[in-house]
């Protein structure tokens, strides 16, 4: 009976007021039809993971309804996207809180949310009360009849929320949260190359991780890319240069598609989205939809499964989409299929979007890049946002001696040339010219150290020594002192770190000696074998 006179009431107010009851159907802001005559609504996002918002868990007519009016009003105005986290939010801190044994509504949600400020406080999370407030005020300028008190939302409205703590993962420098620490980026980037799986999973893995790691995007901006979008602008017989139009998200556009960004991607991660492409097709071939017929979409990354906020609301071009959770699940598995082990925290290494962008911003930062050109790279709409990585990037400098140096070796494999005992052994050791010295830091000896010979044919536009420990045509010698070559790269390091504001100088010398401390361990097994 209670039921029934919560109905007869509600349905009394919408009367007697003229509000605009819940129509049986209507429109989002970018279009899209929403069936609204029941209590389970599909939301018609291919961006969310779980496309439906079940209302029948509110037991109070009045609420559900107050509820339902302003996630209707929400997308609407503004996104489908919107709506799912303000529902998520009221979900979890007040409807959770409110039960069927209450007289007065009024009052009981005035002690749901003192509850909520209180507890939020004593957290230091008031900004979580954000979306839950918004829903009240409106309430109580829109029905404050159904029992939503207009005097305690002014005393909301002047509450201070604060902001979420954005950046807190990139200052404190978790090693689990924040920015990939240089050696462990290292250790990702040569997983992605050693990587030759070739099943549909890992290609999208080394498609996304690569796209993440090149543009530093959020996963919502890699799930609404087409295959189209990848462009090689060079001239035929002319080497490639690709270019991407990647999508925007959050910039007010009725679709993330309606502007393009074109940025230019390298010829290697531009590889990695080629191999995709190719995959798709033929997986595309196997893919059958009983609510659609023709052509499927040429989504970048497929879902195989079918996108079901878009089946659901016939949103055909998006029908393939990957949701945004999917894609950040599809970039966490790949430490573990590859065991990418971290030299940081012995563990698996953690990575995942939000971590890869954060890695990103900050190697532009040691790059030099500006705070505006930082702001467009990451697609913020101004500078405000970037610059706790200005503040963190410049600490990110690890302490690296010869025992480190030789450990990362082992991890890494940088050295891809082969050791030679003697001239004869080696290719091109019969020339002079070939033959290639160490003098020390400041050339203190003339003559120089035999260290080893080049095995290319032609000429060389490397920057000999140092860059020859990185060359697949370099054949060190195994008698040649390279720990004494490893040792001057160490002091010449930290020279350079103190001495200049940018250390991202003296970082660049990091891939150098730990390739020059993997040939002095080879050189030494050589030697014991020998």
């Amino acid at each position: 009976m209670i039921i029934v006179k919560q109905q007869r009431d509600l349905a009394k107010l919408i009367k007697d007021y003229g509000w605009p009851d819940i129509p049986d159907c209507f429109s989002t802001r970018d279009r899209k039809t929403v069936q609204s005559g029941t209590d389970t609504w599909v939301l018609p996002d291919p961006g969310i993971r779980t496309p439906r918002i079940d209302f029948s868990i509110i037991t109070d007519h009045s609420i559900k309804w107050a509820v339902k009016s302003y996630i209707k009003m929400v997308m609407e105005t503004q996104s489908s996207r919107s709506a799912n986290n303000d529902y998520a939010d009221l979900r979890r801190l007040v409807i959770c809180k409110l039960d069927e044994h209450y007289d007065d509504l009024e009052g009981r949600l005035i002690e749901v949310y003192e509850d909520l400020l209180s507890e939020s406080r004593e957290a230091q999370k008031t900004w979580q009360c954000y979306r839950v407030f918004k829903w009240y005020l409106w309430c109580a300028d829109n029905y404050p009849e159904l029992g939503f008190s207009e005097d305690y939302a002014n005393r909301l409205d002047a509450v201070e929320l604060g902001g979420n703590p954005k950046g807190y993962a990139v200052k404190s420098e978790d090693p689990a949260k924040g920015p990939l620490a240089p050696i462990e980026f290292k250790l990702l980037i040569s997983a992605l190359k050693n990587d030759d799986d070739q099943t549909f999973s890992a290609i999208q893995q080394r498609a996304a991780i690569s796209l993440l790691i090149a543009t530093g995007r959020n996963p919502q901006n890699l799930t609404f890319l087409r295959e189209s979008d990848l462009m090689n602008v060079a001239p035929e017989g002319v080497e490639p240069c690709y270019i991407l139009k990647m999508p925007r998200i959050k910039k007010g556009f009725l679709s993330p598609r309606d502007d393009l960004l074109e940025e230019s991607i390298d010829e290697a991660i531009a590889g990695h989205i080629v191999a995709l492409i190719d995959k798709n097709k033929e997986i595309r071939d196997d893919l059958k939809f009983d609510r659609f017929s023709g052509s499927l979409p040429d989504a970048l990354f497929i879902n195989t499964d079918g996108n079901s906020s878009a089946l659901l609301s016939y949103d055909w071009d998006n029908a393939l989409n990957m949701s945004s959770q999917q894609l950040s699940l599809l970039v966490e598995r790949f430490s573990s299929r590859v065991n990418i082990v971290s030299p940081v925290t012995k563990k698996i290494l953690r990575i995942y979007p939000r971590r890869l962008r954060y890695t990103f911003a900050c190697n532009m930062v040691s790059e030099g890049v500006s705070r505006r050109e930082l702001a467009r790279m990451l697609d913020h709409s101004d500078t405000q946002n970037v610059g706790v990585y200005y503040q963190v990037a410049s600490k990110i400098v690890p302490h690296l001696d010869k025992a480190m140096a030789k450990e990362y070796a082992s991890i890494l494999g940088l050295f891809r040339g082969k050791v030679v005992t003697s001239d004869a052994a080696a290719v091109n050791g019969d020339r002079e010219d070939k033959h290639l010295s160490f003098h020390g830091l400041q050339n203190e000896d003339v003559n120089g150290e035999e260290i080893g010979v080049c095995g290319d044919s032609e000429v060389c536009h490397l920057d000999p020594p140092y860059s020859c420990y990185l060359c697949h045509k370099f054949q060190p010698y195994a008698t040649a002192d390279h720990d004494h070559v490893l040792s001057c790269l160490l002091e010449n390091r930290e020279e350079k770190i103190k001495k200049y504001e940018s250390k991202r100088i003296g970082v660049q010398l990091d891939d150098v000696i730990i390739a020059v401390a993997e040939v002095a361990e080879r050189c030494k097994e050589s030697n014991k074998n020998a």
